[in-house]
């Protein structure tokens, strides 16, 4: 536990550490759009915090694979999961800061999206949904096959992404409910892991411990 709470730590000290310089960057270029309708401020707010965030995630990740207990399940994960998420998290990060300052088309948008879903379902990052749990009544877990996995796995995180945006009308709107998310699945996950095979780490645990360490970062 003490290692989740240690990757969660440095994820929010370095996007804490970032926002500022962020920010300052974001006003130098102009990253400041006008307010929604949807909006609840009435003045113009900078972008780019994805920015901060995505470099706290990333110093997180990196300290989780280096760490005793998390890094042996991320390197006996299948595939490269920390790689993965950094190569996807930069995709979508780019593709945010260009929307942010340039202002982007919808299907572009998408393209980035889906183009980010698509590296955390390649073997090498080992990121598809292999199967569906369902209730016992059901016939328990559906096992998915490796196209119908892929298919759902891009769907969940385009759809998720899009969610996240939609919602994110007020100042750290979005962080507080994707860190709320995080530690629901942060509990479930080691619940889980528990029940399976009698240990508290788990590769979705510590992604989730660093997601919630960026999120608290980012909301002062």
């Amino acid at each position: 536990m003490r290692e989740y709470l240690f990757m969660a730590l440095i994820a929010a000290a370095v996007t804490y550490l970032l926002v500022p310089l962020v920010r300052r960057f974001a006003i130098r270029i102009g990253a400041m759009p006008e307010v929604r309708d949807r909006d609840v401020h009435t003045t113009p707010i900078p972008r780019l915090g994805g920015l901060a965030m995505y470099g706290g995630l990333v110093a997180g990740l990196l300290v989780a694979s280096e760490l005793t207990n998390t890094g042996r399940i991320l390197a006996e994960s299948d595939g490269h999961p920390v790689l993965g998420l950094i190569i996807a998290g930069g995709i979508i990060t780019l593709t945010g800061f260009l929307d942010d300052w340039w202002g982007m088309d919808a299907f572009i948008k998408l393209g980035g999206q889906v183009a980010a879903a698509g590296v955390l379902v390649l073997p090498y990052s080992g990121m598809r949904l292999t199967y569906i749990p369902l209730p016992k009544d059901w016939g328990g877990s559906l096992s998915l096959d490796p196209t119908l996995g892929t298919v759902i796995t891009i769907m969940i995180v385009v759809v998720t992404i899009n969610a996240v945006n939609f919602v994110d009308g007020l100042d750290g709107l979005a962080a507080g409910i994707v860190g709320i998310a995080a530690m629901a699945t942060w509990a479930y996950s080691i619940l889980l892991k528990q029940n399976i095979s009698g240990e508290r780490i788990d590769t979705t645990a510590a992604i989730a411990a660093v997601l919630i360490g960026a999120c608290i970062g980012f909301l002062p």
